[in-house]
Formats: C-alpha cells, sequence, structure tokens
C-alpha cells in the first residue's frame, strides 16, 4: 500500500463544520483506502491527514469525491510518500552504556 499525505486549506468561516467532518470521517472511508490520521497544521495549510491506499486511483478517487466535496474545504495537495519502517517492525532500542567503575584510592 502507498501512504498518502494531503494538506487541505479550509474556509475560515467554515473551519469548525469543516473540521469536525473531517474527524468523523471514518477510518476505512472507501473500499482500498486506509485513514490513519487527521490532524490541525499551521501556516499555508489548515489541516493535513495521513491515509493508505491499495491503488494510485482510489487515492485519487477518495480525494476528488469525498474529501473535496466536504463544506469549507477550498484547496487539496496530495502527496505520495513511502513509509520508513513496516508497521510491524519494532523499533530498536539503544544499546545501555555500562556504566565504569572509578577506581577508589
Amino acid at each position: 500500500m502507498t501512504e498518502y499525505l494531503v494538506l487541505l486549506k479550509v474556509n475560515p468561516a467554515k473551519i469548525s463544520n469543516t473540521i469536525s467532518a473531517l474527524r468523523d470521517i471514518p477510518e476505512k472511508p472507501s473500499p482500498g483506502v486506509d485513514l490513519q490520521y487527521v490532524m490541525n497544521v499551521f501556516g499555508t495549510w489548515d489541516v493535513a491527514m495521513w491515509f493508505n491506499s491499495d491503488s494510485h486511483d482510489k487515492a485519487i478517487d477518495f480525494i476528488h469525491k469525498k474529501i473535496s466535496q466536504i463544506p469549507g474545504v477550498e484547496d487539496a495537495y496530495t502527496v505520495p510518500t513511502f513509509p520508513n519502517r513496516k508497521p510491524s517492525q519494532a523499533r530498536e532500542t539503544a544499546p545501555k552504556h555500562e556504566a565504569k567503575e572509578e577506581p577508589t584510592e
């Protein structure tokens, strides 16, 4: 599955209702699409979303037919990404350094 980052520009007059609608999107909003995270961002864009899709066509369809139709969403910028590590792979922990005993006099 490919991961996607979507940046959204939201109409300031409708921001509360738009963000509520985005947060109410189910984890599996359409076949082949798994929503991972919705978050507020600051700067040029207002909201960011992470999701996985098993095909590029399904991802684009999800953005155009579902996200872009939410009242208040003015613009969407979609970036296909890739995972940095496998989700099931545990993070490696740094080895603990043993404390060296200082000689006593």
